[in-house]
């Protein structure tokens, strides 16, 4: 059974009311940037791409052949999620993301018998500043709601008209159970694919749900060939070339750092929650016993009265608030963003990360936030469950009454050193030089009233060692 979508593709630049685009004096001319939205199929949502991302020639599959056309293999395959500023069901959805070196139009997903269809775009490269040199990169994704909990399922991407298509290999995902869920950590890959790496091959053998990333996936975040190669290390199985590794194997949920600036290459290459004019720059979602609220922080760090951090700032205060109402459902309030408010490496001084924790530390106070978790200082460390003021914490005996907050940033960038520690550290661990440790990653188990933290001392060679654990209960 084939999915149609909502209208006909082939009109989608006139008048539907399920797929618009609007780009500007000209929506007609796909060298623009264009505003698009339209509901996938089965799903409850509409996914929304506003104009200041960038994006060019947006459009619904079209089925037309593409055998003829070298670079339509479909290439590093992901899996992300939709939704709404409050995002989808994890357990029931998810996004499939893929590029081809060619522009062509198929975007379908094959799940046994039934094929979905989405959307296809260009992500252009920047105009000043690295990464000009560099090709476009054409995309493609697929939302695809009305799925079973806790189940695998085998998958294939691509599509172009019957008998003229092409297709991905085949490859599995797991839907996020309910009941206890086990997801991963890390963040700051920058510097090392081949780190980043074996951290993926971590998520894998620990088969983690899905995995959160804290930003500075990249070095340098408008360069579209570094995320290809970052994606490639966590795409094929370095041991088997006829194997996959993680990616469109795991969902993975990222949030840009400063090294991705908010960039039109880092939200092309990830599905996230979210929409109108700041879609997918902040979004929460319930997994279990746990409420994620995820944002870019960019804005808030360097330009806090500008529109976007404004308008990121209301929302985690009413998001939060609404979780902290469903909390008998809900318990655990989780915050993820990349700058490490209270982390003990060098950064802890700069301009932007102290008006960040001026701005978000009273959010967290407020709402009983009960951890926050963070990269941008690259090593390990997590405080005791602390209250503000920003600028004095204060430990708090019970967890319940604290923010516990953890920095997990080891992914392949290189490691900082610390500071002195402080009176509300719980724990600091560094990597490289003397150590035996080449990064580290972290492995969190949810049940209904628990969220128990490992974290491990990434060793090139296996055999990671454990150096942190915690238990937060509520």
């Amino acid at each position: 059974m084939r999915v149609i979508l909502l209208c006909c593709v082939a009109l989608l630049a006139c008048s539907s009311p399920n797929a618009t685009t609007d780009g500007g004096d000209d929506a007609g001319d796909d060298a623009l940037p264009q505003t698009f939205s339209y509901t996938p199929q089965g799903c409850s949502y509409a996914v929304t791409i506003p104009a200041s991302r960038g994006f060019q020639a947006i459009a619904l599959d079209d089925g037309k052949p593409i055998t003829d056309v070298s670079g339509a293999t479909p290439a590093r395959v992901r899996i992300g999620l939709g939704g709404g500023s409050r995002g989808a069901d994890p357990t029931t959805s998810a996004v499939f993301t893929w590029e081809t070196s060619a522009a062509v139009g198929a975007a379908e997903v094959r799940i046994g018998a039934t094929t979905y269809t989405g959307h296809v775009w260009t992500t252009p490269a920047p105009t000043i500043g690295l990464g000009t040199g560099e090709p476009p990169a054409y995309m493609h994704e697929v939302d695809v709601c009305g799925l079973q909990p806790g189940t695998t399922y085998t998958y294939t991407v691509g599509g172009g008209a019957s008998g003229a298509d092409v297709w991905s290999a085949p490859q599995t995902f797991t839907t996020v159970p309910t009941g206890k869920i086990t997801f991963g950590v890390s963040g700051d890959s920058r510097d090392s694919a081949s780190v980043f790496q074996l951290v993926q091959e971590r998520m894998r053998d620990d088969a983690v749900a899905f995995q959160l990333f804290s930003g500075d996936f990249v070095l340098w975040g408008t360069q579209e060939s570094l995320y290809q190669q970052w994606l490639d290390a966590a795409w094929k199985d370095p041991n088997d070339a006829n194997k996959f590794l993680t990616l469109g194997q795991q969902m993975i949920l990222a949030v840009p750092g400063n090294h991705e600036n908010s960039s039109a290459q880092f939200y092309g290459n990830f599905a996230l929650p979210g929409d109108g004019d700041y879609a997918e720059s902040f979004f929460s979602f319930d997994v279990g016993s746990a409420h994620f609220v995820m944002f870019d922080d960019q804005e808030i760090a360097a330009e806090s009265t500008a529109d976007e951090a404004q308008a990121a700032l209301a929302f985690l205060d009413d998001d939060l608030g609404k979780a902290e109402q469903n909390r008998a459902n809900v318990p655990f309030l989780v915050a993820v963003h990349h700058r490490s408010e209270f982390g003990g490496g060098g950064h802890s001084t700069d301009s932007d990360v102290v008006s960040a924790r001026a701005l978000l530390n009273p959010i967290w106070d407020e709402h009983h936030v009960d951890l926050v978790i963070n990269g941008h200082e690259h090593d390990y460390e997590r405080t005791q469950p602390i209250t503000g003021p920003p600028t004095a914490p204060v430990v708090q005996s019970d967890s319940t009454k604290g923010t516990t907050y953890a920095v997990c940033a080891g992914a392949g960038a290189g490691a900082y050193s610390l500071s002195g520690p402080t009176s509300y550290d719980a724990k600091a661990v560094t990597f490289g030089g003397s150590t035996p440790y080449v990064g580290v990653y972290a492995i969190v188990s949810l049940d209904a009233h628990s969220l128990a933290w490992t974290a491990y001392g990434l060793k090139a060679s296996g055999g990671d060692d454990t150096v942190d654990t915690f238990t937060l209960t509520r």
